[in-house]
């Protein structure tokens, strides 16, 4: 005869209406779990939104064109541009686009400015040469003179004309430093 310490255990007689009450629990557990991540998503979610208006508002605060932007619709027309952009990033690629802006002016004024700068330069080099040529009455090469060459006069005293230009290619050679 087995004991009753060493036989299998007895089954529970099992109950309809419990069984069918585990489901209805198992369901509205399920559902309370929803209900609360659910509730924790918006608890976080308005934690973040109110986190970033202060955010926002320091920035303002920080920076006051912002509002005045803002207040524009300049800033809502870098966000149309740019559909990515938020308020904040709104605001930078404002400042961005002004500051190249400038820096693009700058430098339109810079080159004109140089250019006629480097003008005024070219026509006084231009003049200073003009100048120098009309004052001096000395020739600056061999041959080049206003006076008539006395050896192209009287080519016989020199050595005859052959010598004479012979002499005359030399000299601008030398000049030339050829």
């Amino acid at each position: 005869m087995e004991t009753d310490r060493t036989s299998e255990p007895k089954a529970a007689p099992e109950d309809a209406g419990i069984a069918g009450l585990e489901t209805v629990f198992a369901d509205l557990e399920a559902r309370l779990d929803a209900l609360l991540e659910a509730r924790l998503d918006a608890v976080e979610t308005r934690r973040k939104e109110a986190e970033r208006g202060a955010l926002l508002a320091r920035f303002a605060a920080d920076n006051p064109d912002f509002t005045d932007l803002s207040a524009a619709g300049v800033l809502e027309a870098q966000k149309r541009g740019n559909p990515l952009l938020d308020d904040v990033g709104a605001y930078f690629a404002h400042h961005l686009a002004a500051a190249r802006e400038a820096g693009d002016a700058a430098l339109a004024k810079a080159r004109e400015e140089a250019a006629s700068q480097a003008e005024a330069d070219a026509l006084a080099r231009f003049k200073a040469k003009r100048l120098a040529q009309t004052v001096t009455a000395a020739p600056t090469g061999a041959g080049r003179g206003r006076d008539g060459a006395p050896e192209l006069a009287a080519p016989g005293q020199f050595g005859g004309i052959n010598a004479v230009l012979a002499a005359r290619l030399a000299a601008r050679r030398q000049s030339a430093g050829i």
